[in-house]
């Protein structure tokens, strides 16, 4: 069987919605950009064209999954687990 290696992605949220995924070493340029430089400006990524001033913010592939889960109506629970709408936890019920 043969090991395969994922990479990390980053998704680059701009105005409108729209989400452009990329691999986290090849975003470190654009965050240093996005730090220095208050000004519109465009830049190419992964073939496409972007204004920086469109740039709503950078976040992880974790966020971004969590941003979905709670607009499909589910929540987490202090316990850290994820349930659908309208159920309810029983967690602080299991054994540690």
């Amino acid at each position: 069987m043969t090991q395969e290696i994922t990479k990390e992605l980053m998704c680059i949220k701009v105005r409108e919605g729209m989400e452009v995924w990329v691999e986290k070493e090849k975003i470190e340029n654009l965050i240093a950009m996005l730090i220095n430089h208050r000004t519109g400006k465009f830049i190419k990524v992964e073939g496409e064209l972007i204004n920086t001033v469109d740039v709503v913010g950078i976040f992880t592939a974790r966020t971004m999954e969590e941003v979905t889960r709670r607009k499909n109506g589910q929540w987490k629970c202090r316990y850290n687990k994820w349930h659908n709408k309208g159920e309810e936890c029983a967690h602080h019920l299991m054994p540690k």
